[in-house]
């Protein structure tokens, strides 16, 4: 006759085997017109003080070449912007925009691994792509990310813009931003750009450390190559 550990154990198997169910979180931001009059909040479905932020539209630009037009659109019309991630998994209010009339600009579409370099031990992915992403990614090329958070739903634009980090003071530290080899990035500008600009920063740039951890407000990170 099995003993009371063995009966509790078995329990416990059968409920994580047939049971228990996970799923993402809802998309933080929903429109009440296709891509307009919208609100966004967090992943955990509201932010500290209970509210939820408004905004006119949100883009989803899927390229690199979207993103430039999106928000040299939003410049030339003097539109405020901020930056939305997939699942919005921070706590503070940094995605919301000053007022009801601004633009969210998505890098939910902006998730494709782009090259990998096992020689160099690099990853190069767009700003959306999910940390789960790039971990299965360098995994298949015999690569592992050095630190990591512990939510594989972030995206890499989000944890490092945030400044996320794991748990370790080996080698440079466990803060992601740290083994950021270059990025790309792109800003609002004049008329004389066609009012956005992409800018590559490479390590030994003088602006790389701010754009870093740029908490979205310097521009829009499109592209970041991982060592």
């Amino acid at each position: 006759m099995p003993k009371f550990p063995q009966i509790f154990l078995l329990k416990c198997v059968f409920l994580c085997l047939f049971l228990v169910n996970c799923s993402p979180p809802e998309d933080p931001t929903k429109c009440a017109s296709r891509n307009t009059n919208c609100t966004i909040t967090n992943s955990y479905g509201a932010f500290p003080d209970r509210t939820i932020c408004q905004a006119s539209a949100v883009a989803f630009p899927a390229s690199e070449e979207e993103l430039i037009s999106v928000v040299a659109k939003a410049a030339m019309a003097g539109t405020k912007m901020k930056v939305a991630t997939r699942f919005s998994h921070s706590i503070p209010k940094l995605v919301c925009i000053d007022g009801e009339d601004g633009l969210l600009i998505s890098t939910r579409y902006l998730n494709r691994t782009l090259f990998i370099d096992r020689s160099a031990m690099t990853i190069s992915v767009e700003s959306g792509a999910t940390l789960r992403q790039v971990i299965n990614d360098a995994a298949k090329a015999g690569l592992a990310l050095p630190y990591t958070p512990y939510w594989w739903g972030l995206t890499i634009g989000g944890l490092l813009s945030s400044g996320a980090h794991g748990s370790s003071l080996w080698g440079k530290g466990s803060s992601v931003h740290e083994y950021v080899e270059q990025l790309r990035i792109v800003t609002p500008a004049g008329l004389e750009k066609g009012y956005a600009e992409v800018r590559t920063l490479g390590t030994g740039h003088e602006d790389l450390n701010a754009a870093k951890v740029s908490i979205g407000v310097l521009g829009v990170i499109s592209q970041i190559c991982w060592n």
